[in-house]
């Protein structure tokens, strides 16, 4: 009790922005004013995603408009985060209404092969709840999660509005959360989903700093970079097919927005190297176009490994 009181008064705008101002934003309760107060609670990420996209377009031909870059890259965030609420008036009546999907046949031709299914996205867009937008379609999606970080690094409030994300994720969608933690350990039941030719969400976006073990090499956004390969290597010994799905954010005017999701053809490709090399230029090609869409953009030096 008496961790939770302190962290009350030392991150007020933090447990005000998960527990208050997102709900309301969720339901259509947008202005410029809830706006403007939820950035108090942004502004670590805010001066987290300034230095990085000025560092990565400082020696690059093509530039971006950085101040605006970053506006929408909060504002995503935001929308993000909110859809911890949101989900919970999402159901296979009304999925069309929020999301627009493109490439359904791909996942349909895959399911035809009796093979697992792995797909590949990225921390983008509605990464969280995919499986409840895909789930109208006829597909349980299972997704691979991390456990919610526990250490001092995390604050608090972070912390329970994680635990919360799962838990009304998961109330919503057919499928289930199976967690690897930070040592790589992995839960069963991805190993279950395999055998039984189920389909999983995995997000390898991750940074060597995040998950340092069992890594392979790649280019990404032109640069040296690696990629964890572990679930590959389980997905290649039960013979699964890899596709990759993308989840992004439409801005429209007066803080409306749309949900896109589009699924690739599977990745060409029988080892790991070659699938998470296609997979890397695939997302460097989403990325680069729209930057302000990936958490990553936050922390993209840490993705580049010629960094001594």
């Amino acid at each position: 009790m008496f961790k939770f009181i302190k962290s009350l008064k030392q991150a007020l705008p933090l447990w005000r922005y998960f527990f208050w101002d997102l709900p309301l934003w969720a339901i259509g309760w947008r202005t410029q004013r809830r706006w403007q107060q939820m950035q108090t609670a942004l502004v670590n990420d805010k001066r987290a995603f300034t230095s990085s996209l000025q560092s990565f377009y400082a020696h690059k031909k093509d530039k971006v408009d950085i101040e605006q870059a970053v506006e929408q890259a909060l504002m995503f965030r935001v929308i993000r985060n909110s859809e911890a609420y949101a989900c919970l008036g999402m159901n296979k009546n009304n999925i069309h209404k929020h999301f627009s999907i493109g490439g359904l046949e791909h996942l349909y031709h895959a399911q035809q092969q009796n093979r697992p299914i792995i797909l590949l996205t990225a921390h983008m867009g509605s990464f969280y709840i995919l499986p409840i937008a895909l789930a109208p379609f006829g597909f349980c999606v299972n997704t691979v999660a991390r456990t919610v970080d526990n250490s001092q690094f995390n604050p608090l409030p972070q912390q329970y509005f994680e635990r919360l994300n799962y838990w009304l994720a998961e109330s919503m969608m057919p499928g289930r959360f199976v967690y690897t933690n930070y040592a790589n350990k992995m839960d069963r039941h991805i190993v279950t989903a395999c055998k039984e030719n189920g389909i999983l969400l995995v997000l390898p976006d991750i940074p060597r700093k995040f998950l340092p073990s069992n890594r392979c090499t790649v280019q990404l956004f032109g640069k040296k970079s690696s990629l964890p390969g572990r679930i590959i290597d389980l997905g290649l010994k039960y013979n699964a097919q890899f596709l990759t799905i993308w989840s992004t954010f439409e801005l429209k005017a007066d803080f409306i927005f749309k949900r896109h999701v589009h699924i690739d053809p599977p990745l060409p490709g029988a080892d790991k190297n070659t699938i998470l090399q296609h997979y890397a230029n695939r997302l460097s090609d989403t990325v680069i176009q729209e930057p302000w869409q990936w958490m990553g953009t936050a922390i993209m030096n840490q993705y580049d490994e010629d960094i001594s």
